[in-house]
């Protein structure tokens, strides 16, 4: 695939790793994400980092690998599924929005003048 022009829309997939599989699976689910992103237009950079710790207690309690998306973490103790990690690359770009589908007032206090406070619980 030739890309002739840089993409507009940029997003950083920043990885803690560990020296597991989980961590290995994690990065090859990374960089598969980032391949299709492109196709839609989406540069995806992935940085990969791993940690070393002397201490093998404390690498096991460092719940790896830990991803990244523009800065938030997003999933943590395992690597995520390719649909998750578009999904999350789509939910921190603004791209996707979860739809209302129904709303039901589950909560009212009434007084003299109405309804002064509801709660609406979307579903």
């Amino acid at each position: 695939m030739v890309l002739l022009e840089e993409p507009d829309i940029k997003v950083e997939v920043y990885l803690v790793l560990g020296f597991d599989e989980e961590s290995d699976k994690a990065l090859k689910v990374a960089w598969g994400v980032a391949e299709k992103m492109l196709e839609r237009g989406i540069w995806v950079v992935v940085t990969p980092s791993h940690d070393w710790l002397l201490d093998p207690m404390l690498a096991e309690a460092s719940d790896y690998p830990k991803v990244f998306v523009n800065g938030r973490l997003m999933f943590i103790g395992r690597s995520p599924t390719e649909e998750e990690l578009v999904n999350a690359i789509e939910d921190r770009l603004g791209l996707k929005t979860r739809p209302r589908s129904e709303e039901a007032a589950v909560y009212g206090s009434r007084g003299e003048e109405g309804f002064r406070e509801v709660a609406i619980a979307y579903v």
